[in-house]
């Protein structure tokens, strides 16, 4: 072919799926372009259309294992491993304002192109007079630019605004040449813009069939007070979902318990092709967190404090964990099995509810703050400080793909001691910043990568982020955190769920 093979393959979803060029996944792109590079096949339209739509899903299916199904399902919690070292490694669219297009007479000669614009970004450009044989004229005017939210300034011959409607159009543009005769007619040319659409303007919501099982709202928010810091917790159902009349799958609890004075904060991605992720999201958060505090876990909550308060952690490190490893485990078997539970009632299979999963214990002990975390798939849970490097709780699951992840619902992991040891991470700091808990839905659009998810610079653009939506005249505020969550950031329409200790 004559033609970029790369371009080509970007023209073909562009013009024949009707994407937006921005919206075009370049991973998706990327690997066509080195199969089609290697292995000159068949470059009918239709077949690569065919070729992306497969890429797509395996990089959007979360990568349920399909061989997780023929593992065993975990009966009980395995007894922790004997030897191990502990040093492993309310949503609403932006839309165009409505304003009536500038009626403007199409001048003979050709119009005078200038570069496109785009809704609601700040656009300035020069009126390129010397490439259309104009230079030294002076312009006395150009109509229709008020209606497009655009002005002219005179002194520098530059266009400039924020443009608020999309579309092409036809600007009016009146000069002189300054040697001519102030009575002689002036000319006129036409010049031609092109306004790209805001693409936050191009999202749609749509409602979730009313008849469907396992009904979820499309947000969701809380904040308590805990010491002296407050916790506030916001979710919100991503833009994907809105435009696909889905539901939001994300899920988060919250719980101080009064007698222990333990809290818990479990955080819950669906999967996105789970049917029914989103109850598996409630399911677990629900059921790990009255699990946690049951009579027998509290005995091992107990043993914890006492250790702490007496004993050198980091001696002891070892031994908390083993209590930690019963405490987690047996809650999370309770919530495979509620999830097994739910399956059976509703003729479905565990791999429906598939999801991550998110858990981090804090307790206050002799002015120190003590933190547990566990974390299996993707997202983050992390402790930030002003003045050092981030703690991160865990690790993630990140697969060959983007989009890739590990789930609780996985047999393998649940079924396996070390692995579920090797999950718990624990911290024991005087003070800090923030803890935060978060999905995908924040840690892709903020983070990128997972090495950035150990850079503090990263968490200090987030932090400072989340503070500018907040009153400095008020206390942290989990609608304004809500609200917050509508950001917008090129590519990332996942639902967003983030829970914060501060």
């Amino acid at each position: 072919m004559n033609i970029d093979l790369k371009q080509y393959i970007v023209s073909v979803l562009h013009f024949e799926l009707n994407l937006l060029k921005e919206d075009i996944n370049g991973d998706a792109v990327d690997l066509l372009y080195s199969e089609y590079s290697t292995d000159r096949k068949d470059l009918s339209s239709e077949n690569i259309k065919k070729r992306y739509s497969e890429l797509l899903s395996v990089q959007k299916s979360d990568a349920i294992s399909e061989d997780s199904s023929l593992e065993s399902e975990p009966e009980k919690l395995p007894e922790p491993p004997s030897e191990i070292s502990l040093k492993v490694d309310v949503q609403k669219p932006i839309v165009n304002e409505k304003v009536e297009s500038p009626v403007i007479k199409n001048i003979p000669g050709k119009a005078i192109v200038i570069p496109n614009a785009k809704v609601n970004e700040h656009y300035s450009v020069s009126i390129p007079l010397n490439e259309n044989g104009l230079n030294g004229i002076v312009i006395n005017r150009i109509d229709g630019l008020d209606a497009l939210g655009l002005e002219f300034n005179s002194d520098s011959n530059q266009i400039s605004g924020s443009p608020k409607v999309s579309g092409e159009y036809l600007l009016s543009m009146e000069y002189k040449h300054p040697t001519e005769s102030e009575n002689r007619p002036s000319l006129f040319r036409n010049l031609s813009i092109y306004i790209n659409p805001d693409p936050r303007s191009l999202w749609t919501e749509h409602e979730p069939d009313s008849n469907s099982i396992f009904p979820k709202s499309h947000t969701a928010n809380s904040e308590f007070n805990f010491h002296d810091k407050k916790i506030v917790g916001a979710s919100k159902r991503g833009r994907s979902h809105a435009k696909d009349a889905k539901f939001r799958d994300d899920h988060y609890e919250i719980a101080i318990d009064n007698v222990s004075d333990w809290m818990l904060i479990a955080v819950s991605d669906g999967a996105g092709s789970a049917k029914y992720s989103r109850e598996g999201s409630k399911i677990f958060c629900q059921t790990v967190l009255s699990e946690v505090f049951s009579t027998d876990n509290r005995k091992h909550l107990e043993s914890v404090e006492n250790i702490l308060d007496t004993e050198d952690f980091e001696s002891k490190e070892r031994e908390i964990k083993n209590h930690f490893y019963y405490v987690i485990g047996n809650s999370l078997i309770k919530g495979f099995k509620e999830v097994e539970e739910a399956a059976k009632l509703n003729d479905a299979v565990v791999k429906d509810f598939a999801c991550t999963f998110l858990v981090s214990l804090v307790k206050k002990i002799n002015g120190k703050w003590f933190i547990v975390g566990f974390w299996v798939g993707d997202g983050g849970v992390g402790i930030y400080f002003d003045d050092k490097e981030p703690i991160i709780m865990g690790k993630p699951d990140s697969g060959e793909f983007s989009g890739q992840t590990r789930f609780i619902t996985m047999p393998e992991i649940l079924n396996n001691s070390e692995d579920i040891f090797n999950r718990i991470k624990l911290a024991f700091v005087q003070d800090f910043r923030a803890l935060a808990l978060m999905t995908d839905g924040i840690s892709d659009a903020w983070f990128h990568t997972d090495a950035n998810l150990f850079k503090k610079e990263k968490w200090d653009e987030l932090w400072l982020e989340i503070k500018k939506n907040q009153s400095s005249e008020t206390e942290f505020s989990s609608i304004a955190l809500l609200e917050w969550l509508d950001f917008w950031v090129k590519g990332e329409y996942d639902d967003r769920t983030i829970v914060i200790l501060s």
